[in-house]
């Protein structure tokens, strides 16, 4: 039987797709992270990781920040949101690109960047999520997140 729900996905592919959600701000797996090229490309400077598990590739080229979440339901997305936003921020007023990345791409990078955009942008969930969505197709957040952001007053 498949199960549509989100959440863990056992990703065993090469994902280098990268999703463009402001000039600034960018979304992707873990893969991406790790690709120097990949990085250079979208001019990276910032590299916001929620990943468990996953290390820095390149500490001396880019500035990191690891902010570990495990992407289970019962994790607290919205108590890592104000330290998120913030190095997103500052990724911004140094005329920096971020890249969030978790381990897929898809529901703790998703999540937090949608929280992100929820707070900056003033956006409700459905349209946040709707923007994000746009850029990273395979976006899913667990139940948890979901359920959590639906009800962020940022």
């Amino acid at each position: 039987m498949l199960e549509s729900s989100c959440g863990f996905i056992q990703d065993t592919s090469l994902d280098l797709q990268v999703g463009i959600i402001k000039p600034f701000l960018l979304i992707s797996s873990q893969d991406a992270a790790q690709d120097m090229g990949t990085l250079m490309a979208f001019k990276v400077s910032h590299v916001l990781n929620v990943a468990y598990g996953v290390k820095n590739s390149f500490p001396d080229v880019f500035c990191y920040k690891t902010v570990t979440i495990l992407d289970i339901p019962e994790s607290d997305i919205t108590s890592y949101l104000q330290e998120c936003s913030q190095f997103i921020d500052q990724a911004k007023a140094e005329s920096g690109v971020v890249l969030v990345h978790c381990n897929a791409g898809v529901s703790r990078a998703a999540s937090v960047v949608i929280g992100y955009l929820m707070h900056t942008e003033g956006l409700g969930f459905d349209d946040a999520f709707a923007l994000v969505k746009k850029a990273r197709p395979s976006i899913c957040p667990n139940p948890g997140f979901t359920e959590q952001l639906r009800n962020y007053k940022p």
